[in-house]
């Protein structure tokens, strides 16, 4: 590999997975299908445990799969390796501007009883993060397209979690903890336009989104605070700290994040909140930091129906990327169904979540 390659491989290495340090909205509860993370609803493990305390007490399965990419990252990466020197080159310009690809798939149960929260999930996490050679000298024709180092670095983590954590509120303030046990496997594959021997071609982009392999495990824990309180009639305040326990991973930075919202009550059926991560800081499973900005407006239709909408900002490294969301709940005493959708995807991420009581 030329020392050229080597610094590029690098530096996809350590940036490959920025579009996937984003929280999963397990449990289908989450800014990316419309909610919130401060005011959650109790289900996710990685919402707010001060939140425990909402959800009615049962049984919770759920299911998340779907992809998240940069604007024209698809259509970029099969047209840089068009047999027309033009159309590549072209093809190229604008990977520069849409170089990454996310897929995830999730699946969980939890028990939820009184205060207490208990949750087994695996999350399956595949990215893909292109790094375009614009060299004039290496655009524009055939020959010139044959010296072109433009490459795709695919990896692959897989986190296998216990969660417990338990929450109440009084008087309208509520406290929680959590703590997750977790073991993750990671795994990476590198593609090139111009392969060379044991890298994929270019044009196998889709079927490195799909990668498979792990080659490196470890197990780690983490610990998590919430925290909210009710400021005047239908005004809440909310506080979440992630990762309390500062470590390195790997080469990643695990820091505490703290994120911050308020919710307001617009009458007996319908509520707004707005949250923002306060700092920025590195997630597994690379040294990438991202803030995350989400407006949520719930609608309870009637007892038995919600409805959720929502946008988030998300600030990955120098790129910010903005996303819609949507969930449908269906409620009686004893079984909920809500199945939420992200928007504006040409494989939109969705999720289902069943609760059996």
């Amino acid at each position: 590999m030329t020392p050229k390659r080597t610094i590029t491989g690098l530096a996809l290495a350590l940036g490959a997975f920025a579009p996937l340090v984003a929280q999963t909205p397990l449990f289908t509860d989450g800014p990316a299908f419309g909610g919130s993370k401060i005011f959650s609803e109790g289900r996710n493990p990685l919402g707010n445990s001060a939140r425990y305390d909402q959800p009615p007490p049962g049984y919770y399965f759920t299911y998340l799969d779907g992809d998240n990419r940069a604007q024209d990252n698809k259509s970029s990466l099969q047209d840089a390796v068009s047999a027309d020197a033009g159309m590549a080159s072209a093809a190229l310009a604008k990977l520069k501007d849409a170089p990454w690809a996310q897929r995830t798939r999730a699946f969980g149960f939890a028990s939820i009883r009184n205060t207490v929260h208990f949750a087994l999930v695996r999350e399956e996490l595949n990215g893909l993060t292109a790094m375009p050679d614009l060299n004039p000298a290496d655009l524009g024709s055939s020959a010139a397209l044959l010296n072109n180092t433009t490459q795709v670095n695919a990896r692959r983590a897989v986190v296998e979690r216990m969660s417990f954590g338990g929450g109440s509120s009084t008087n309208g303030t509520g406290f929680g903890a959590s703590l997750r046990l977790e073991r993750w496997s990671m795994g990476a594959r590198t593609g090139a336009l111009n392969p060379w021997p044991g890298a994929a071609n270019l044009s196998e982009a889709e079927s490195l989104l799909g990668y498979t392999g792990t080659q490196n495990k470890t197990l780690t824990y983490a610990m998590d605070m919430g925290f909210v309180t009710e400021l005047a009639q239908g005004l809440r305040l909310g506080v979440t700290v992630d990762q309390l326990n500062p470590k390195v991973l790997w080469e990643v930075h695990l820091k505490p994040q703290f994120r911050a919202g308020l919710q307001i009550a617009l009458g007996p059926s319908t509520s707004v909140s707005v949250e923002s991560d306060i700092n920025g800081v590195e997630k597994m499973p690379f040294p990438v930091k991202q803030q995350t900005t989400s407006a949520s407006l719930r609608f309870e239709a009637s007892p038995a129906v919600a409805l959720v909408l929502g946008a988030q900002r998300r600030k990955i490294g120098d790129a910010s990327v903005t996303q819609g969301g949507v969930t449908l709940q269906l409620r009686t005493p004893t079984l909920l169904v809500a199945v939420g959708l992200q928007l504006g995807q040409d494989r939109p991420l969705r999720s289902a979540t069943v609760m059996v009581n």
